[in-house]
């Protein structure tokens, strides 16, 4: 199979610098060189728990040849047991780390089990914003606009994102 390009998008709200980090080596491992936006810390959007830390989001890029739901599949494991911590007291949301597949190549609608591209694009600026900076002509398939004017069109002010650096 012809590599294709491919973008993911990644969050933690526990031990953020240290997921997203252990995320990003597994990436690298993997798929080799990434490319990987600004890292945002974003106030949850949409979770109902009565607590929830701020998270760190990005996108990252690379060529694979693994096919959507393969790819899933490698995501998932490197969220492994992770993924949703069970604090005592039900009432806090914690998401150790997230990895979702934004866009896989020119796929569109159900592919190999997976959405394609990623069904909330326009309703998360932690993932519109960097992929408006990462790749600001492109057009995710489906999209008459680019990345970048997407984001200038549904931009939600009320999503503060706040430029972060990893500390590893």
């Amino acid at each position: 199979m012809t590599p294709v390009y491919c973008w993911v998008s990644l969050g933690s709200n526990h031990e953020r610098d240290y997921q997203i980090s252990r995320a990003l080596q597994a990436l690298q491992t993997e798929f080799g060189d990434l490319s990987i936006s600004q890292v945002y810390e974003t106030q949850p959007v949409g979770i109902k728990a009565k607590s929830c830390a701020p998270f760190y989001n990005l996108v990252a890029g690379f060529y694979t040849c693994l096919k959507p739901g393969e790819l899933n599949k490698l995501l998932k494991r490197i969220e492994g047991n992770e993924k949703y911590l069970m604090p005592a007291d039900q009432s806090i949301y914690v998401r150790a780390l997230d990895l979702d597949i934004i866009s896989w190549d020119e796929a569109s609608g159900e592919v190999d089990g997976v959405q394609l591209p990623y069904p909330d694009l326009l309703k998360h600026d932690f993932v519109l914003l960097p992929l408006a900076e990462l790749a600001p002509n492109q057009k995710p398939t489906g999209y008459a606009q680019t990345y970048l004017e997407l984001w200038q069109e549904h931009a939600h002010p009320e999503q503060v994102l706040k430029p972060v650096e990893l500390n590893c």
